[in-house]
């Protein structure tokens, strides 16, 4: 069996390098002009392959689009559920989540952009499978209604508007000329992720909070 990336004889795959330029041309177009107006032709231009490579890799156009949001979906989702599940109580956990969620976006802003504004602005090909990445998010809100002391008085609703609240606010930033640094929402965000399940004395607490330590920087290989 060939190593991972390379040949039976130990070269170099060319196709994993072919698929590496084609993903980073179709981050580079999406994010400086949209998927709509990104083409086929630019898209071969920018990563130097031949159509017959991306019919081969990816299918198309389409294909290749949603495939580059699968992988970063799956990178950002590994980094904030291993976050969250490194603690044991709900809400350290769901506070350790959005710290590593807001510094994968602060270190990955074209891969955010696209995964955000650009994947809610593709058409409705996108929509269901953005929904079913923010569904795990939801989920992970949604979990804090076993802590309340009245669980059944708490819909799921109120995680889905938290996590609509949470996207809302990272894309007004992620337009705005001068950014601000993501972790500067988290305490804010813990305050209305909190309150519902455990209580507007708790939500008070999140604001005072400081951030956790940095983690160690994660491997090149699992760079977006």
């Amino acid at each position: 069996m060939p190593p991972a990336g390379g040949t039976s004889n130990g070269r170099p795959d060319p196709d994993v390098e072919r698929r590496q330029r084609i993903v980073a041309a179709m981050v580079e177009l999406v994010v400086e002009q949209g998927y709509g107006q990104t083409t086929v032709k630019q898209l071969l231009e920018r990563a130097e392959v031949r159509r017959s490579a991306l019919r081969r890799l990816f299918g198309g156009k389409r294909a290749c689009f949603l495939a580059v949001y699968e992988e970063m979906s799956e990178r950002f989702s590994a980094r904030v559920f291993s976050a969250f599940e490194r603690e044991e109580e709900w809400r350290d956990g769901l506070r350790a989540a959005a710290y590593a969620a807001a510094r994968w976006v602060a270190e990955h802003p074209h891969e955010a952009r696209y995964a955000t504004i650009e994947m809610m602005a593709a058409g409705e090909f996108a929509v269901e499978r953005r929904e079913a990445t923010v569904s795990r998010f939801v989920d992970l809100i949604d979990a804090g209604r076993e802590l309340a002391e009245e669980p059944e008085s708490v819909s799921r609703a109120m995680a889905e508007g938290a996590v609509g609240g949470i996207l809302g606010m990272l894309t007004r930033n992620m337009r705005r000329e001068a950014q601000a640094r993501p972790e500067e929402f988290v305490p804010q965000l813990m305050f209305v992720a909190v309150r519902p399940y455990l209580g507007i004395e708790a939500a008070r607490e999140e604001l005072g909070i400081p951030p956790p330590p940095e983690p160690d920087p994660e491997p090149l290989a699992e760079r977006g």
